[in-house]
């Protein structure tokens, strides 16, 4: 028999085949491709989201994902919870340098002060002819008053960087009442006349170090001298484990407005009233309380004095 017919059925059964094999290969790309974007589009909007934070180191913003929970879905959430700790850190960071450069700014602002006297003086002295005899004597002493009040810028902001370096402080139980004792006696030199009322529990420990706790507390207790007129109230009790210190006076008491920034650096709530010292008593006792594992707030209303709290870990 022929097999012309049964090899043009052949033919065309391969015609059929390639044709068919070209268009389900083209359909097969089309529908892959289609779903790759579609598997992929959050992928890509995670990509023009990093993107766009890298351009405008802005990290607020998020990737928005709708889509069911898969490794897309992971991938997203933590890229989010990523941005969110970068946004953490970043602020943190801006804050630091902030606080830096108001730090500095108020330094060089605290010291050219007593150095243009110092400069000024000196020019006095070197006058031709030769100031009288009692203005020099005058001039000395503002000198030597300049010169002090320099030593202890100096000193203070030396012991806020040991605090805020965590340097030199030791950790070891320490008995309050013997320590509020001696304090109290050095308060009384410095207000000759003042009234303390003491109320301390017998036998309580801290854990902390002992120079560190007598400074805060002489701190706190010159603030309350220099601020009010009435009786100075200092307890210390135990309270759920934690040994509570509280510094009460009857001054004139700080606004709210103001209350917020009291233990700021260089910070003073009244600067008109003289003898309020640098600003920064307040803040080198926030450093030594922290540095020891405790913490310090303010209370205080207008015309009802302030109360300080101070919450440190029991030995």
């Amino acid at each position: 028999r022929s097999l012309k017919e049964r090899d043009q059925s052949l033919q065309n059964l391969q015609n059929t085949l390639i044709v068919t094999t070209a268009l389900v290969t083209l359909i097969a790309f089309g529908m892959g491709w289609l779903l790759a974007g579609l598997t992929l589009q959050p992928i890509h909007k995670i990509t023009r989201t990093a993107q766009a934070i890298g351009q405008e180191q802005d990290f607020s913003r998020r990737v928005n994902y709708d889509g069911p929970p898969d490794e897309v879905g992971q991938l997203a959430v933590t890229f989010n919870n990523m941005l969110a700790q970068l946004q953490e850190s970043y602020q943190k960071v801006a804050h630091a340098l902030e606080m830096q450069r108001n730090f500095v700014a108020d330094v060089s602002h605290e010291l050219r002060t007593p150095l243009t006297t110092l400069r000024g003086n000196l020019g006095l002295i070197g006058r031709t002819p030769p100031l009288p005899a009692d203005v020099q004597t005058d001039i000395v002493k503002d000198m030597v008053e300049e010169s002090d009040r320099l030593i202890r810028l100096v000193n203070d902001l030396l012991v806020l960087a040991r605090a805020d370096a965590q340097r030199n402080l030791t950790r070891e139980n320490v008995m309050l009442t013997p320590l509020i004792e001696e304090i109290i006696r050095q308060a009384q030199q410095l207000a000759s006349g003042r009234s303390f009322n003491i109320q301390v529990e017998d036998e309580i420990r801290v854990k902390g170090d002992r120079d560190a706790l007598k400074q805060i507390l002489l701190i706190l207790l010159d603030n309350a001298i220099k601020h009010s007129d009435g009786d100075i109230v200092l307890t210390a009790a135990c309270v759920n484990e934690r040994i509570i210190i509280r510094v009460v006076d009857q001054g004139d008491g700080i606004p709210s407005e103001k209350l917020a920034h009291v233990f700021e650096r260089f910070y003073r709530a009244n600067d008109l009233k003289p003898g309020t010292g640098f600003g920064l008593g307040l803040p080198i006792a926030r450093a030594l309380v922290e540095a020891q594992g405790g913490s310090i707030q303010m209370v205080s209303e207008t015309g009802k004095g302030c109360e300080v709290i101070i919450s440190f870990p029991m030995a």
